[in-house]
């Protein structure tokens, strides 16, 4: 097996094809990086375009035969995913393309490119906020979630508070949802659209807001609403505890199979 490359590029931005497919080459040296962690994200001025791509790490030995065969990449995910948004009317960066880098029939690299989207803060951000301000964000937040994502049957399996992007504007703010590669599709009971709100790493009394506030939208018992999230997000922090130690053993049984 030798190299090749999978993408798709949406229609309307099929003059990037040619760009895309050098990508590999030129992420590395060029663009502006933004964000770095386990992923890279940098933005790339290409003609009249403004271009934010996200290049994702090269994933652990499995999960690189599984991309290429049984799975689409996260890469692959994300594009799919916010074309799904964009054809429910839910805001996300409009989808420009994805590509990836196969060599020896493994996956090595993967990006997703987006329409670079200008905002003014994030959802963590806001949670800094004097408490006036953040509770009507997430009162607002909140009725986003459930009649845009919910009530379409998105569940956001990262819907983490850095992965909503936050504009004001003069009546209300308006939110965008990003880092999409991980969804579930299907019907969303009240305790499940809940327990969505778990990665949110909020104080109590936020907590008991958004519960709350849920509980309202959906038609049901606000102090039921606020006493089921705090259940679920002990029972949340319990669960991450245990799934850590578990990551920790296959990065060391990983570690083994490498050596």
């Amino acid at each position: 097996m030798g190299k090749r490359i999978k993408f798709e590029v949406a229609p309307e931005f099929g003059e990037l094809e040619l760009w895309i497919k050098q990508l590999q080459s030129d992420f590395a040296i060029s663009g502006e990086t933004i964000f770095k962690s386990r992923n890279e994200v940098k933005v790339f001025k290409v003609g009249n375009y403004l271009l934010n791509v996200k290049a994702f790490r090269i994933p652990n030995p499995i999960n690189r035969i599984v991309y290429v065969y049984f799975r689409g990449s996260k890469a692959d995910r994300s594009f799919q995913n916010a074309r799904k948004f964009l054809a429910l009317n839910i805001p996300t960066p409009q989808p420009v393309g994805f590509i990836e880098f196969i060599e020896g029939g493994l996956l090595t690299n993967s990006y997703y490119i987006s329409l670079h989207h200008t905002y003014n803060y994030t959802l963590r951000d806001a949670m800094k906020f004097e408490v006036n301000l953040r509770d009507e964000i997430l009162r607002q937040w909140v009725r986003f979630t459930y009649f845009k994502l919910h009530k379409n049957g998105i569940y956001h399996l990262d819907y983490s508070p850095g992965n909503t992007l936050i504009t004001p504007t003069e009546v209300q703010y308006e939110f965008s949802v990003v880092d999409l590669n991980r969804l579930e599709f299907g019907t969303i009971n009240f305790e499940k659209g809940l327990s969505n709100f778990c990665r949110l790493e909020a104080d109590q009394f936020a907590l008991d807001l958004i519960g709350r506030e849920y509980a309202i939208v959906r038609g049901e018992d606000p102090h039921m609403g606020a006493g089921s999230l705090k259940t679920i997000e002990h029972q949340h922090d319990a669960n991450t505890k245990r799934l850590e130690r578990r990551k920790a053993i296959f990065k060391k049984w990983l570690s083994l199979f490498k050596g």
